[in-house]
Protein backbone atom coordinates (compact mmCIF):
# COMPACT_ATOMS: atom_id res chain seq x y z
CA UNK A 1 0.00 0.00 0.00
CA UNK A 2 1.07 3.30 -1.08
CA UNK A 3 1.63 6.15 1.50
CA UNK A 4 0.91 10.16 1.18
CA UNK A 5 1.19 13.19 3.13
CA UNK A 6 -1.72 12.47 5.01
CA UNK A 7 -1.18 8.37 5.55
CA UNK A 8 -1.56 5.22 3.28
CA UNK A 9 -3.52 5.49 -0.06
CA UNK A 10 -5.91 2.71 -0.32
CA UNK A 11 -5.56 1.18 -4.11
CA UNK A 12 -8.92 0.91 -6.06
CA UNK A 13 -9.44 -2.71 -6.63
CA UNK A 14 -10.38 -3.49 -10.18
CA UNK A 15 -11.45 -6.78 -11.78
CA UNK A 16 -13.27 -7.86 -15.01
CA UNK A 17 -17.07 -8.42 -13.49
CA UNK A 18 -16.27 -4.36 -12.16
CA UNK A 19 -15.79 -3.32 -15.41
CA UNK A 20 -18.62 -4.96 -17.06
CA UNK A 21 -20.86 -3.45 -14.04
CA UNK A 22 -20.00 0.18 -14.51
CA UNK A 23 -20.30 -0.62 -18.65
CA UNK A 24 -24.15 -1.95 -17.56
CA UNK A 25 -24.60 1.46 -15.48
CA UNK A 26 -23.63 3.44 -18.49
CA UNK A 27 -25.93 1.57 -20.66
CA UNK A 28 -28.80 1.65 -18.50
CA UNK A 29 -28.27 5.24 -18.14
CA UNK A 30 -27.08 6.22 -21.73
CA UNK A 31 -27.55 4.12 -23.99
CA UNK A 32 -25.25 1.70 -25.81
CA UNK A 33 -23.57 4.21 -27.99
CA UNK A 34 -22.15 6.47 -25.38
CA UNK A 35 -19.67 3.49 -24.19
CA UNK A 36 -16.63 3.52 -24.39
CA UNK A 37 -12.77 3.13 -22.71
CA UNK A 38 -13.11 6.58 -21.56
CA UNK A 39 -16.64 6.40 -19.73
CA UNK A 40 -15.74 3.75 -18.31
CA UNK A 41 -12.41 4.75 -17.11
CA UNK A 42 -14.42 7.87 -15.87
CA UNK A 43 -16.92 6.09 -14.21
CA UNK A 44 -14.21 4.15 -12.51
CA UNK A 45 -11.88 6.25 -11.62
CA UNK A 46 -9.24 4.88 -12.83
CA UNK A 47 -6.88 5.37 -15.91
CA UNK A 48 -8.12 4.09 -19.11
CA UNK A 49 -4.60 2.19 -19.60
CA UNK A 50 -4.99 -0.05 -16.50
CA UNK A 51 -8.51 -1.29 -17.91
CA UNK A 52 -6.72 -3.28 -20.20
CA UNK A 53 -5.53 -5.66 -16.87
CA UNK A 54 -9.06 -6.88 -17.08
CA UNK A 55 -10.42 -6.54 -20.96
CA UNK A 56 -8.89 -6.94 -24.13
CA UNK A 57 -11.33 -3.85 -26.08
CA UNK A 58 -14.34 -2.21 -26.02
CA UNK A 59 -15.64 -4.75 -27.88
CA UNK A 60 -14.80 -7.48 -25.51
CA UNK A 61 -16.58 -4.92 -22.73
CA UNK A 62 -19.50 -4.92 -25.56
CA UNK A 63 -19.35 -8.82 -25.48
CA UNK A 64 -19.54 -9.14 -21.65
CA UNK A 65 -22.25 -7.20 -21.31
CA UNK A 66 -24.26 -9.12 -24.30
CA UNK A 67 -23.66 -12.15 -22.52
CA UNK A 68 -24.22 -11.26 -19.01
CA UNK A 69 -27.90 -9.58 -19.65
CA UNK A 70 -29.04 -12.44 -22.19
CA UNK A 71 -28.17 -14.87 -19.20
CA UNK A 72 -29.81 -12.44 -16.67
CA UNK A 73 -33.33 -12.16 -18.94
CA UNK A 74 -32.69 -16.21 -19.53
CA UNK A 75 -32.59 -16.30 -15.76
CA UNK A 76 -35.90 -14.08 -15.16
CA UNK A 77 -38.06 -16.30 -18.10
CA UNK A 78 -36.73 -19.71 -16.29
CA UNK A 79 -38.19 -18.36 -12.82
CA UNK A 80 -41.29 -17.09 -14.70
CA UNK A 81 -42.02 -20.28 -16.40
CA UNK A 82 -42.00 -22.18 -13.17
CA UNK A 83 -44.95 -24.53 -12.53
CA UNK A 84 -46.51 -23.05 -15.60
CA UNK A 85 -48.19 -25.16 -18.23
CA UNK A 86 -49.76 -24.35 -21.34
CA UNK A 87 -51.28 -21.12 -23.00
CA UNK A 88 -51.69 -19.43 -19.52
CA UNK A 89 -47.71 -20.53 -18.86
CA UNK A 90 -46.84 -19.21 -22.44
CA UNK A 91 -48.57 -15.88 -21.96
CA UNK A 92 -46.71 -15.50 -18.28
CA UNK A 93 -43.31 -15.63 -20.17
CA UNK A 94 -44.52 -13.32 -23.05
CA UNK A 95 -45.78 -10.67 -20.80
CA UNK A 96 -42.44 -11.17 -18.45
CA UNK A 97 -40.18 -10.57 -21.84
CA UNK A 98 -42.41 -6.91 -22.53
CA UNK A 99 -41.85 -6.16 -18.96
CA UNK A 100 -38.22 -6.63 -18.70
CA UNK A 101 -37.36 -5.65 -21.91
CA UNK A 102 -39.12 -2.11 -21.25
CA UNK A 103 -37.85 -1.76 -17.98
CA UNK A 104 -34.35 -2.12 -19.36
CA UNK A 105 -34.58 -0.04 -23.10
CA UNK A 106 -31.00 0.25 -23.33
CA UNK A 107 -29.85 -2.56 -22.14
CA UNK A 108 -32.46 -4.32 -24.20
CA UNK A 109 -30.82 -3.06 -27.59
CA UNK A 110 -27.81 -4.79 -26.50
CA UNK A 111 -29.72 -8.34 -27.06
CA UNK A 112 -30.38 -7.84 -30.78
CA UNK A 113 -27.29 -6.08 -31.53
CA UNK A 114 -25.19 -8.34 -33.83
CA UNK A 115 -23.48 -10.59 -30.91
CA UNK A 116 -19.90 -9.58 -30.06
CA UNK A 117 -18.55 -13.26 -29.26
CA UNK A 118 -21.73 -15.32 -30.60
CA UNK A 119 -21.22 -18.62 -28.60
CA UNK A 120 -20.81 -17.31 -26.03
CA UNK A 121 -24.11 -15.48 -26.40
CA UNK A 122 -25.74 -18.49 -27.54
CA UNK A 123 -25.09 -20.43 -24.58
CA UNK A 124 -26.23 -17.50 -22.19
CA UNK A 125 -29.60 -18.07 -24.31
CA UNK A 126 -30.10 -21.31 -23.41
CA UNK A 127 -32.63 -20.72 -20.16
CA UNK A 128 -34.28 -18.13 -21.90
CA UNK A 129 -34.78 -20.84 -25.11
CA UNK A 130 -35.32 -23.67 -23.18
CA UNK A 131 -38.11 -22.38 -21.09
CA UNK A 132 -40.25 -20.82 -24.50
CA UNK A 133 -39.24 -23.78 -26.42
CA UNK A 134 -40.61 -25.75 -23.31
CA UNK A 135 -43.83 -24.00 -22.76
CA UNK A 136 -44.74 -24.45 -26.37
CA UNK A 137 -44.06 -28.20 -26.35
CA UNK A 138 -46.61 -27.90 -23.38
CA UNK A 139 -49.25 -26.20 -25.53
CA UNK A 140 -48.76 -28.90 -27.48
CA UNK A 141 -46.52 -27.66 -30.45
CA UNK A 142 -44.57 -30.78 -32.15
CA UNK A 143 -40.50 -30.64 -30.78
CA UNK A 144 -39.38 -30.25 -34.03
CA UNK A 145 -41.59 -27.02 -34.20
CA UNK A 146 -40.89 -25.24 -31.12
CA UNK A 147 -37.41 -23.48 -32.61
CA UNK A 148 -39.42 -21.82 -35.32
CA UNK A 149 -42.22 -20.87 -33.01
CA UNK A 150 -39.93 -19.67 -30.43
CA UNK A 151 -38.13 -17.09 -33.51
CA UNK A 152 -41.98 -16.15 -34.45
CA UNK A 153 -43.09 -15.49 -31.18
CA UNK A 154 -39.89 -13.02 -30.51
CA UNK A 155 -40.00 -11.59 -33.66
CA UNK A 156 -43.32 -10.02 -32.99
CA UNK A 157 -43.28 -9.37 -29.49
CA UNK A 158 -39.77 -7.43 -30.30
CA UNK A 159 -41.22 -5.80 -32.59
CA UNK A 160 -43.47 -4.43 -30.60
CA UNK A 161 -40.94 -3.49 -27.80
CA UNK A 162 -38.94 -1.81 -29.67
CA UNK A 163 -41.54 0.80 -31.04
CA UNK A 164 -42.54 1.47 -27.68
CA UNK A 165 -39.10 1.89 -26.30
CA UNK A 166 -38.10 4.33 -29.54
CA UNK A 167 -41.29 6.57 -28.56
CA UNK A 168 -42.59 5.58 -32.26
CA UNK A 169 -45.79 4.71 -31.09
CA UNK A 170 -46.43 7.83 -28.73
CA UNK A 171 -48.87 8.73 -26.30
CA UNK A 172 -51.76 8.94 -28.42
CA UNK A 173 -52.43 5.41 -28.84
CA UNK A 174 -53.59 2.44 -26.31
CA UNK A 175 -50.06 0.48 -26.14
CA UNK A 176 -51.81 -2.42 -24.12
CA UNK A 177 -54.73 -2.71 -26.87
CA UNK A 178 -51.85 -2.93 -28.94
CA UNK A 179 -49.65 -5.36 -27.26
CA UNK A 180 -52.59 -7.75 -26.86
CA UNK A 181 -53.56 -7.06 -31.08
CA UNK A 182 -49.64 -8.22 -31.50
CA UNK A 183 -50.06 -11.18 -28.86
CA UNK A 184 -52.47 -12.52 -30.52
CA UNK A 185 -51.52 -12.66 -33.64
CA UNK A 186 -48.08 -13.99 -32.37
CA UNK A 187 -50.32 -17.05 -30.29
CA UNK A 188 -52.38 -17.94 -32.60
CA UNK A 189 -50.15 -20.14 -34.65
CA UNK A 190 -49.60 -22.21 -31.24
CA UNK A 191 -53.11 -22.13 -30.75
CA UNK A 192 -54.83 -25.66 -31.46
CA UNK A 193 -58.73 -25.73 -31.47
CA UNK A 194 -61.04 -27.46 -29.26
CA UNK A 195 -61.98 -30.95 -30.20
CA UNK A 196 -65.22 -30.92 -31.24
CA UNK A 197 -67.91 -33.11 -29.73
CA UNK A 198 -70.21 -35.16 -31.28
CA UNK A 199 -73.59 -35.13 -29.70
CA UNK A 200 -74.73 -38.18 -28.32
Amino acid sequence: MAKGQNGPIRRRTLTRDKVVDAAIEIIDELGWDPLSMTSLSARLEVVTASLYNHVRNLDDVRGAVQVRTMAELGAHLRETAMGRTGPDGLRALVDAHRVWATEHPHRYRTLTTSPVDRDAFIAAALDANTALRTMLASCGVPPEDTLDAAVSIFAAMHGFVMLVNTDFLGDELDLDSIYESVLRGALSSVERPEPTRTPS
